[in-house]
């Protein structure tokens, strides 16, 4: 008797859920946020992945970074499509995005890349400095395998900086 009588006091209340302006405006900006760093901003995660791989910090999370950012190139821009059209936002254009991304970082992506490769460079060029240091030190053989461990890594990383350098030119 009770649930019929609550029944029927929430049926007399007024509820009308209309779309919140504040609610879309937010969601638009986040999916533009999704698919700015899913156009052009996949880069800096793959690079900022290679730059811990090459100082040796951790293995596992510059795996999960290089890979989240080559996984995020693929799925992001029809991720965020779906969501914004869902959501009744139309499809996303890379002007939008690219002025949101402005608007948080206030550096364009392209510039941001070409940091992250100049610290790129001089992360490799320090590793190799190391490397050679820890490798020709005599005392232990243990700093020898790392020192050869720092200068190969970073000679990894050293072709993907030269193309990264050379390829607005192309």
């Amino acid at each position: 008797m009770n649930l019929d009588l609550l029944m029927a006091l929430v049926m007399q209340l007024p509820y009308d859920m209309g779309p919140l302006p504040e609610w879309l405006d937010a969601m638009e900006w986040v999916l533009n946020m999704v698919y700015a760093f899913a156009v052009n901003g996949f880069l800096i995660l793959i690079l900022l992945g290679f730059i811990i791989y090459t100082t040796g910090l951790s293995d596992s999370f510059s795996k999960l970074l290089v890979i989240g950012g080559v996984a995020l190139y693929f799925v992001g821009p029809t991720l965020a499509n779906f969501l914004a059209n869902s959501a009744g936002l139309g499809l996303l254009s890379i002007e939008s995005a690219q002025s949101t991304w402005y608007a948080l970082f206030g550096i364009y992506e392209t510039q941001m890349v070409a940091l992250m490769v100049t610290i790129g460079d001089i992360v490799v060029a320090i590793c190799i400095l190391l490397g050679a240091i820890l490798y020709f030190t005599p005392s232990s053989g243990d700093l020898k395998s790392r020192g050869y461990s720092l200068i190969v890594r970073a000679l990894i990383f050293a072709p993907i900086l030269a193309f990264l350098q050379v390829a607005p030119w192309i």
